[in-house]
């Protein structure tokens, strides 16, 4: 890259998103094979096989944050704290807002608006967006999703291989108040999946996100292995809506929230 001034801002830093992806993503196939040899030690299994989880969740991060930067979803970057704050509060899907009755609810962000907005206005876009979402859906979706159990490990009590901590009924206490059940230890027990549950999912996340990662690479740099930073036209940007005013607001419940 000659110069930056010359060149487009917004795939540049979608490159360095791709190296963080790749590194993160080879972390979570280490841990995954790891966890896959660790038969004979269930701690240390579940231990390599958690980091997977976490790592590959990451990932689906990282896409959501190529997709902004490379079709130009952000503002003017004049400082650090300019791209700091673009990461933190702009490039997410939902943001906490106040209703008239003011309860904190999930709405779309400005970045989820001008997604649909395309969507809906630019036929490229729409293509992109539907094998875009075709991808990173996978990741919450209720059969074969990770994002519910990293979830749970990072905010929501937790998560463990059933063949760790088993659940014996004879263990739980039960408070009552007027022959009603108010409280019992049941409901501190982290989420569980068996180890052959968790493995099968976690290889479905490393075929889908390697996948997914060459599809998306290829749509923004093309066929190649050395990146070209110019500024040339795009199938697709978000700077054409700039000036757009976006009047609704779909609420988001917690649970459908993508934080």
């Amino acid at each position: 890259m000659e110069n930056l001034a010359n060149s487009d801002l917004g795939r540049v830093i979608a490159g360095y998103k791709f190296y963080d992806l790749i590194n993160t993503f080879n972390a979570a196939v280490f841990s995954l094979n790891e966890g896959s040899k660790c038969s004979d030690c269930a701690n240390k299994r579940f231990y390599f096989f958690k980091n997977s989880i976490l790592e590959f969740n990451s990932c689906y991060d990282y896409f959501w944050q190529i997709v902004y930067f490379a079709f130009d979803f952000f503002e003017d970057i004049k400082s650090e704290e300019d791209y700091q704050k673009l990461l933190k509060k702009e490039c997410v899907q939902s943001i906490i807002e106040k209703n008239p009755n003011g309860d904190r609810i999930y709405v779309q962000s400005k970045f989820a608006k001008t997604i649909e907005y395309l969507k809906q206005n630019n036929p490229e876009a729409q293509n992109f967006f539907s094998v875009f979402n075709k991808y990173i859906s996978k990741v919450s979706d209720d059969k074969i999703g990770i994002k519910q159990w990293a979830n749970n490990m990072k905010h929501q009590g937790g998560f463990i291989a059933e063949e760790i901590l088993l659940r014996d009924n004879t263990t739980f206490i039960d408070c009552f108040s007027d022959d009603k059940l108010s409280f019992s230890t049941k409901w501190l027990y982290p989420m569980r999946h068996s180890f052959d549950e968790i493995e099968r999912r976690l290889g479905i996340h490393k075929d889908n996100i390697e996948e997914f990662e060459d599809w998306l690479f290829r749509y923004i740099y093309g066929d190649t292995q050395v990146i070209d930073f110019k500024n040339e036209e795009k199938k697709f940007s978000a700077k054409q809506c700039r000036n757009v005013k976006y009047s609704h607001i779909i609420p988001y419940s917690v649970m459908d929230a993508d934080l």
